[in-house]
């Protein structure tokens, strides 16, 4: 019964954050299906103050992925803007940095999975995927090309994230 108060609540006043969880719920269930073994991470604030150093703000990502190196994914239902070959998702840099915090305390990869929103859903066989560390690496990042000031959000351009879970096989080629 709350389950259902609370997705028409969202469905009402925060269609995003509904699309977001649908997201979430779909990748886990995408991930069984492709043989990944992911665990939810709780996201409340006592499993973060563990994690914390001094004033700094760390985040988890919403899954681990146990047969994977114990990467961090990050699932984003996201707004796909641009067109063509000019594509992107955007991407609060606060949340990147954050990512970045903990990274440097759990050592894990954190990787990006994105899922294009459409109102309070999302749309099927949409999710694209990037690891935090190629995407810093990127020319386009380093030199700041991807940052857009009005918004403080780093563009992910779709040319650097791959289908469905090909970050997830890469990473096992690496470390398997």
């Amino acid at each position: 019964m709350f389950e259902r108060i609370k997705r028409l609540f969202l469905l009402i006043f925060y269609p995003h954050f509904l699309a977001g969880l649908k997201a979430e719920e779909a990748f886990a269930k995408q991930a069984w299906e492709n043989s990944w073994i992911v665990e939810r991470i709780p996201q409340d604030r006592a499993s973060f103050e563990k994690y914390k150093l001094g004033n700094k703000f760390v985040k988890r990502g919403d899954y681990i992925c146990r047969n994977c190196n114990n990467a961090e994914i990050e699932v984003k239902c996201k707004k796909q803007y641009g067109a063509n070959d000019n594509k992107y998702y955007l991407l609060e840099y606060r949340q990147i940095k954050r990512h970045r915090e903990m990274q440097a305390i759990t050592n894990a990869n954190v990787i990006f999975a994105f899922y294009q929103r459409n109102g309070a859903d999302f749309l099927q066989n949409t999710l694209r995927m990037v690891d935090l560390d190629f995407l810093r690496r990127t020319k386009d990042y380093k030199s700041g090309k991807l940052y857009d000031k009005r918004t403080k959000c780093i563009r992910v351009p779709l040319k650097y994230t791959r289908p469905n879970f090909e970050v997830l096989e890469l990473f096992r080629l690496i470390y398997y």
